[in-house]
């Protein structure tokens, strides 16, 4: 018994990271990374060494490599065929960390891309993330309105009747969408190309009537087709979103309960949040509040900012 106890501390103390904690392997997903890419390209202006080595981001660039398909895409999963949800976003992590638009691999991703209607078909947390990176128009995607948190909690559509990892999702997002954040894609050249090559050859950025968008998907991701009544409802939101609204006072009060929720939900988890999709979309909200669509530097040295970046391993 007592060697058993020995090998077993043996075996653990093996394992052990540099810094004290046991990591555990999230890897099999493929629309994990690609959040952190593109959080941390956002808040670095372009310069992903200010946020981890450069040794990091070529770890990252060569499993988007690995896990590219032999038909250009990228699957939601280690075992899944190739989707546009994780296409579109692994072909924009690759580009983002280095890969040139001409790599082998980058024509491969556009094929595939090309083949089902380019990133007007992704699925929609594909096209938040590309909407905050500024390479696809907010206009296109479903409104998330904070007004919702606002609602009687007794209420079908509250988001405190969905399902934790949905509304820690929703939070960020709608902060983000309600503060109509967008990264400055033309300032920056990689970002300025990407306009170009996530869409097919003919369809100019400036041109696309995203509106019509908000609901388009690729069959091969449209698992469970969204509801008549829920299409409505969005609509609705979009009148008020970009025609009547939003009504200051109204946007005001939901955008402050949500800034309290985030803080909440950053502070109980030690910066951590419940799963690594909302820690990214944290990272960019913490950055966004600190003033970083104004002052990038000065918002990359906030408190919250900072220890969000202390807790990516």
């Amino acid at each position: 018994a007592e060697e058993a106890l020995l090998k077993g501390f043996s075996f653990y103390r093996m394992l052990q990271c540099d810094d004290g904690q046991w990591a555990g392997d999230y890897g099999g997903p493929h629309f994990l990374l690609p959040g952190f890419v593109i959080s941390a390209y956002i808040t670095s202006s372009g310069d992903l060494t200010k946020v981890m080595p450069r040794a990091s981001w070529q770890a990252a660039e060569a499993y988007l490599r690995n896990h590219q398909q032999a038909d250009g895409g990228w699957g939601t999963h280690l075992e899944s065929p190739s989707t546009m949800f994780c296409s579109a976003l692994n072909y924009v992590a690759l580009r983002l960390v280095g890969a040139c638009k001409d790599d082998p691999a980058c024509v491969l991703g556009r094929g595939f891309l090309d083949r089902h209607g380019g990133c007007l078909y992704t699925a929609p947390w594909s096209k938040f993330w590309l909407a905050f990176l500024g390479v696809y128009d907010l206009k296109g995607i479903a409104p998330v309105p904070p007004e919702l948190f606002m609602l009687p909690s007794w209420f079908p559509l509250h988001p405190g009747r969905f399902w934790c990892h949905c509304r820690m999702v929703y939070l960020p997002m709608c902060y983000l969408y309600a503060k109509r954040f967008s990264y400055d894609a033309l300032s920056d050249p990689v970002t300025t190309s990407l306009r170009e090559e996530l869409y097919p050859e003919g369809v100019k950025y400036d041109q696309i009537e995203w509106h019509k968008y908000m609901f388009t998907i690729a069959k091969m991701d449209d698992y469970t087709p969204v509801h008549w009544f829920m299409k409505v409802a969005e609509q609705i939101f979009a009148v008020y979103e970009w025609t009547i609204g939003p009504w200051k006072w109204l946007r005001n009060w939901s955008l402050r309960y949500v800034e309290e929720y985030m803080q909440a939900e950053d502070e109980v988890s030690n910066y951590l949040t419940i799963g690594p999709v909302s820690k990214a979309f944290h990272i960019v909200t913490a950055w966004v509040k600190a003033g970083g669509a104004t002052d990038p530097e000065g918002a990359r040295s906030s408190e919250a900012y900072r220890a969000h970046l202390a807790r990516i391993p």
